[in-house]
């Protein structure tokens, strides 16, 4: 599904989102939006690598700072099986940064 602003979304949900998001930012309740940021899995300095050589990494459906804090938002209608293993490492390694769930 393709949200009002031309970003190719995974479900009508995200779209929704999306397009509320960027109204939030307009509005000045937010700033900084970013769509699918990524953040790589760190140990000791080095990217963590899966068995196919690919780095382990996590891709919220967005970020911004709300209230100068740092946000990152996943929009999900039914939670994956790798979900819950991502979020634990996320909130480990990025304690300062608040993650939503939003379904």
């Amino acid at each position: 599904t393709e949200c009002a602003h031309g970003h190719k979304r995974a479900s009508k949900r995200e779209a929704k989102r999306c397009v509320d998001l960027h109204m939030l930012q307009r509005a000045g309740e937010i700033i900084g939006l970013e769509v699918e940021p990524k953040f790589t899995f760190m140990i000791a300095g080095k990217p963590l690598k899966m068995a196919n050589g690919h780095n382990a990494q996590y891709r919220p459906d967005f970020s911004y700072v709300e209230k100068g804090r740092k946000v990152v938002e996943d929009v999900k209608g039914v939670i994956v099986r790798d979900f819950p293993l991502r979020a634990a490492l996320f909130q480990a390694l990025w304690p300062d940064i608040e993650l939503r769930v939003v379904k």
